[in-house]
C-alpha cells in the first residue's frame, strides 16, 4: 500500500500553486487520518491492519520532523503522531507471523527521532481505560516500547539507515501493558482514538487538489491556469488514479 501519491495530490507544489505554507503538512496528516479510519474498519482482520502499519512509516518519512514543525497547530501534529504510535503498538502480537516485522518496527524509532528533533513528542500523555484501572503507558515513548517488544521476543530491527544511532539511547526495558494485567485493549487504543476525534473532523478528501473545482485550482495556480488538462480531468471523473512524475 503506497500512500505517497495521496500526499502528492495534497501538495500545492505538485500543481504549481500556492495556498498556505503548511497545507502540504495538513495534507499528509489527512492521509494519516484516513489510514486510521481504514484501520478501524479492518478491526476484525489483523492482516489488513498490518498492511496499514506497513504504509504508515514510509508515509511519515515523506516529510521530516521540520516539515511537521511548520504547522501552525503543533499540538494537533503532536497528537496525531502519538496516535499513530499507539495504533502501531496495539497491532503487535507476541506470536506474529508477518515476515517484515523487524523492518517495519524499525521505522518507529526513526519516526520518533525526527519529531523529537523539533520539540514534538515532549509532553507526557497517559490514556486510561478507567480511573480504577490506569495504564502505565505513555504514548510519546512508543519507540521505547517498540525496542522493548523486539528485545523480549527476539526480533531484529533492520533495514533502516543509521538504526544503531537511533536506538542507542532508547530505553528497551519499558514493558508494554498486557491483556493479562489490563484486559482487552491494554494500551487504551479506543480511549486514545475517542480523545483524538473529540471536537474535530478527521480525514476526508477536501485537501486533495484534484477534488477541487476548476475555479479553485485557477485561483491558486501561479499562472492562474489549471495544470490539469481535459484528459486528466476526465480520467479522474472515471475513477482513475493520478500519479505525478
Amino acid at each position: 500500500m503506497n500512500k505517497q501519491v495521496d500526499c502528492q495530490l495534497r501538495d500545492p507544489d505538485s500543481f504549481l500553486m500556492y495556498t498556505s505554507n503548511d497545507d502540504m503538512v495538513y495534507g499528509v496528516l489527512q492521509v494519516l487520518q484516513n489510514l486510521v479510519h481504514d484501520y478501524e474498519e479492518a478491526k476484525s482482520n489483523w492482516r489488513e491492519q498490518w498492511v496499514i502499519c506497513e504504509a504508515i512509516c514510509p508515509l511519515i518519512w515523506y516529510l521530516n520532523g521540520d516539515d511537521f514543525a511548520m504547522a501552525d497547530d503543533s499540538e494537533f501534529v503532536d497528537e496525531t503522531v502519538k496516535l499513530i504510535g499507539n495504533l502501531f503498538l496495539a497491532t503487535l502480537a507476541p506470536d506474529s507471523e508477518v515476515q517484515d516485522l523487524g523492518c517495519v518496527m524499525a521505522g518507529m524509532p526513526k519516526t520518533a527521532s525526527a519529531f523529537r528533533g523539533f520539540d514534538l513528542l515532549q509532553d507526557e500523555t497517559v490514556h486510561k481505560k478507567s480511573k480504577k484501572r490506569p495504564l502505565a503507558f505513555t504514548s510519546e515513548n512508543f519507540d521505547s516500547y517498540v525496542a522493548s517488544y523486539a528485545k523480549k521476543h527476539g526480533i531484529t530491527l533492520k533495514d533502516i539507515p543509521g538504526l544503531q544511532a537511533l536506538v542507542k539511547d532508547v530505553n528497551d526495558e519499558d514493558e508494554l501493558p498486557n491483556a493479562g494485567d489490563h484486559g482487552e485493549d491494554p494500551l487504551g487504543w479506543a480511549d486514545a482514538l475517542v480523545s483524538y476525534k473529540k471536537g474535530r473532523k478527521i480525514g476526508g478528501d477536501d485537501l486533495n487538489i484534484t477534488s477541487w473545482t476548476l475555479a479553485e485550482r485557477n485561483q491558486h495556480a501561479f499562472s492562474k491556469k489549471d495544470l490539469l488538462g481535459k484528459k486528466e480531468i476526465d480520467a479522474i471523473k472515471n475513477g482513475m488514479v493520478m500519479m505525478l512524475g
